[in-house]
């Protein structure tokens, strides 16, 4: 971080935090003040400002302000994640997906749609194409996998595909192998094979504007997201991931989330290892 002895008062917090989540659902509490001072004193040291009531006006007035706010929403997301998160989670999904599958074949469908929401810098959606090629045994089914996330700084790494060896911890040296090339001693990129599997989106979750430009899908997978998200915001992304849906089609959460008392529009068809919602 570069330092610019800017401190954040709480005046200009509650501005900035009101923005971040008008614009993306993200609720900054006051325990999250200096997290969000040391995270946007970058911005003024680029932006040469000296303090963040100049910056907080940058975002509202000037001319530059839409490329700004796209450089927030990169400072302030969080982005851990990384390859075979959650194996158990994972293996109910490749089992839902082999039913998808099957109904699929039965129905003369030639394409299952699967969207990784808020996938970061992409270790998930390449994840499915991995466990597809794994676990589905070719039948003249195509897959066509979605990664979206409000970040433009994350999407544009998930479009290069290349990885540290701490991200692929959970793979084993065969996967490795078998779908990575290794470029240098820390470094992973992901072969042609997977990768021509995805496709990424800047998407922001709560605006039902820019979800409306992705649908039908058969799976979402939106796995520890809208833990970050209040009541209200919950309510938005969850109800526009419903519209993206097919009917019948399933919504993978995080396993420490629920929509309990977020909405009813999905029925509940696992919990065990995965919190599992169906539309119907």
């Amino acid at each position: 971080m570069e330092y610019t002895g800017a401190v954040l008062t709480d005046d200009v917090f509650n501005k900035l935090k009101d923005l971040i989540y008008e614009l993306s659902g993200i609720y900054f509490g006051e325990q999250k003040k200096y997290l969000l001072e040391t995270r946007l004193a970058k911005r003024l040291f680029a932006l040469n400002l000296s303090n963040f009531d100049d910056y907080y006006n940058y975002l509202k007035y000037s001319s530059e302000k839409s490329l700004e706010i796209k450089e927030l929403l990169n400072s302030v997301t969080t982005n851990e994640t990384s390859f075979f998160r959650d194996m158990p989670q994972l293996e109910v999904f490749v089992d839902i997906l082999k039913q998808v599958v099957q109904t699929a074949g039965k129905n003369a469908s030639k394409t299952i749609r699967i969207w990784s929401a808020a996938c970061s810098t992409g270790e998930e959606p390449y994840t499915v194409g991995i466990l597809i090629k794994e676990n589905i045994p070719p039948s003249g089914i195509n897959f066509e996998i979605i990664g979206s996330d409000i970040s433009s700084q994350v999407i544009a790494s998930a479009n290069k595909g290349i990885y540290g060896s701490y991200t692929l911890r959970n793979a084993s040296p065969e996967i490795l192998k078998k779908y990575f090339v290794q470029t240098d001693d820390d470094s992973y990129a992901i072969k042609d094979e997977i990768k021509k599997m995805v496709s990424f989106r800047n998407v922001n979750l709560i605006d039902a504007k820019d979800v409306k430009k992705l649908n039908e899908f058969d799976i979402v997978l939106c796995r520890n997201v809208i833990i970050y998200f209040d009541a209200e915001s919950k309510k938005k992304a969850i109800t526009n991931i419903y519209e993206s849906l097919k009917k019948g089609g399933y919504l993978f959460l995080g396993h420490s989330e629920s929509l309990h008392s977020v909405t009813s529009l999905f029925k509940l068809v696992g919990l065990g290892k995965t919190p599992l919602y169906k539309k119907e």
